[in-house]
């Protein structure tokens, strides 16, 4: 392994409670930073739909140490 550490971007669209989402945080996190940005609520089969006419709410939250997460109030593709 190097010891190149990554920026890694995580989303789903599943929302930031989904067990995929942890076990995908616990895999990466030792690569390098990790960032999370995932719907507020599942979004399953929203994955080409963008939110038009009504503002976007990020807010970070903690869920997993040392992981920087946020929820976003829109799809996947907002995230």
């Amino acid at each position: 392994m190097t010891d190149k550490k990554y920026r890694i971007l995580v989303v789903n669209d599943d929302g930031v409670t989904a067990p995929g989402i942890k076990a995908l945080i616990e895999v990466v996190k030792e690569l390098g930073e990790v960032t999370v940005v995932a719907p507020d609520s599942p979004q399953s089969g929203m994955g080409h739909a963008i939110t038009i006419g009504k503002p976007l709410r990020l807010d970070k939250i903690k869920l997993y140490e040392g992981v920087e997460m946020y929820k976003c109030s829109g799809t996947p593709v907002d995230c």
